[in-house]
């Protein structure tokens, strides 16, 4: 469909076209036209013709506004085709990208272990994660084009039928985000959770760019608040987190496993069960003869009744290190290098694989940013855990100052549980090493992660009431802002975000 506009806009719209004496930009074929062309353009021949480097720069082209052409059905006919036809060329990109990705995981995991399993690899490539996701994709590029050129056809608005108004956009993505429904229960969640970030990242782009608001280092604010909800959710109440995402960040900290229960059941309770304390003994490294001793004299005093403060002690935070500054010059140097590898590939690998041709113009410029990209987001993930460990251990020793030298209403606040949501927002300062363009995207990364955790924890309070369809409803209004913003202002949304979409519903 784009050759046929291209050929039309290049040959001038001579009289020995049809389509050219159309006062639209673009008419729509009906569906017994383009028949013949979607049998070619659906053919094996026709996908093993296309030449790689064609087909990596038509995924990752983000649309100029030379060709923001929209293409505009007269009928029902027209309509319908244009939107089968999108929702075709969606399912067959979302299942493609889907399998690439699937592909170079496993991959990854076969590197870890000898021989190579067929079978994973056939799973990988058409697995039903593959059709779900693909299916998703063409689901929405087909109910997004069909409802937007619809209610133009038919628009009630001021400007009468066959007029585009601004709202079309909002509705046609409210009614679009029906199409999460073809993806797994457990992924709709977190696909709502980024399309409703990213509609409010470029809503709140378009305010600032009309000097309606303005806030200094908003990245880094929001990023805090973010990571101030989820350290929070993960010491006192884990069960708000996703199991996986929580045990990342429990291998991320480097911090004695077993304390977490410890820590947990005497910030909620007063108490806790001495025979898990005696468990970092153990852990990991093992303990130094100091601190074996403490862990030691901590448990017996459970035994007795006596469980001391609302939270754990330094030394089954860090039993194989005596202080905690020790703690954290050796904890800083572990997260540096178990997270090494994985930025290295997200910083080298896709100016290699994306920008190719100018990689080898000048490939010095390239590894050098992209070694220098790597220390910093290495950095920042290690001094982002420092930050938050120190803060703990520096209230244990704040409290050890202060136990019977004050009122026992200033030592509670010392003690509240809260001081663990401080801990996380000072996180946010870890974020001024990363590349200022990346703060946003980290900022957008764990947004959506802070809220679940938030909504989940009012959930048990009872304090918010259960909405049946919830991921649903929350996918359609996400998308509703996504392509409001995508349609009226596309430069408000973020690359990534505006070059996805204009693969699947191209400019319109």
């Amino acid at each position: 469909m784009d050759e046929d506009f291209n050929d039309q806009r290049q040959n001038g719209g001579g009289a020995s076209s049809t389509r050219s004496a159309s006062p639209e930009p673009l008419a729509t074929p009906t569906l017994a036209e383009s028949y013949g062309s979607l049998k070619k353009n659906l053919s094996v021949k026709n996908l093993r013709e296309l030449e790689m480097r064609e087909l990596s720069e038509h995924i990752y082209r983000r649309g100029k506004r030379t060709d923001n052409l929209k293409y505009r059905p007269k009928n029902d006919d027209e309509t319908f085709t244009h939107a089968l036809k999108g929702g075709v060329r969606s399912l067959i990109l979302g299942c493609s990208l889907r399998a690439a990705v699937n592909l170079v995981i496993v991959l990854l995991r076969l590197t870890r272990k000898r021989g190579i399993r067929p079978r994973l690899i056939l799973h990988a490539l058409f697995g039903s994660d593959v059709f779900r996701f693909g299916g998703m994709l063409g689901l929405f590029s087909f109910l997004y084009k069909w409802t937007l050129h619809t209610i133009r056809l038919y628009n009630p608005g001021p400007l009468g039928p066959g007029q585009s108004e601004r709202w079309h956009a909002a509705l046609a993505g409210l009614v679009s985000g029906l199409s999460v429904i073809a993806e797994k229960p457990s992924r709709r969640v977190t696909i709502g959770q980024q399309l409703f970030v990213r509609g409010l990242q470029g809503h709140y782009n378009l305010l600032k760019s009309q000097g309606r608001i303005r806030v200094k280092n908003v990245s880094v604010l929001v990023f805090g608040f973010a990571c101030a909800q989820i350290m929070y959710s993960w010491l006192m109440a884990p069960e708000a987190l996703p199991s996986g995402y929580r045990r990342w960040i429990t291998q991320a900290s480097r911090v004695s496993e077993p304390c977490l229960p410890v820590n947990r059941s005497t910030g909620r309770s007063g108490i806790f069960d001495p025979e898990v304390a005696l468990k970092t003994l153990t852990w990991g490294r093992g303990a130094t003869p100091k601190n074996r001793s403490l862990i030691q004299a901590y448990a017996d005093r459970g035994e007795r009744g006596d469980f001391g403060p609302p939270f754990a002690p330094c030394a089954t935070i860090h039993p194989w290190a005596d202080t905690c500054t020790a703690c954290a010059v050796d904890r800083w140097h572990h997260v540096f290098r178990w997270i090494a590898p994985v930025y290295a590939g997200l910083h080298f690998i896709p100016p290699i694989l994306l920008r190719s041709k100018a990689w080898m113009k000048s490939p010095q410029t390239y590894l050098y940013r992209s070694a220098l990209n790597t220390i910093r987001s290495c950095s920042f993930l290690a001094t982002f855990v420092v930050i938050f460990q120190g803060l703990v251990c520096f209230r244990q020793h704040v409290y050890a100052a202060l136990a019977g030298r004050v009122p026992t209403w200033l030592l509670g606040i010392v003690q509240h549980r809260i001081y663990y949501w401080f801990c996380g927002f000072s996180t946010c300062l870890a974020l001024f090493i990363e590349d200022p363009k990346r703060r946003r995207e980290l900022a957008m990364y764990v947004l959506p992660r802070g809220l679940e955790s938030m909504w989940s924890t009012l959930r048990q309070k009872s304090y918010v009431p259960f909405v049946p369809g919830g991921e649903v409803l929350l996918t359609s209004a996400g998308l509703a802002l996504v392509m409001q913003t995508y349609q009226s202002a596309p430069e408000h949304l973020s690359g990534l975000v505006r070059s996805f979409l204009y693969q699947l519903i191209g400019h319109g």
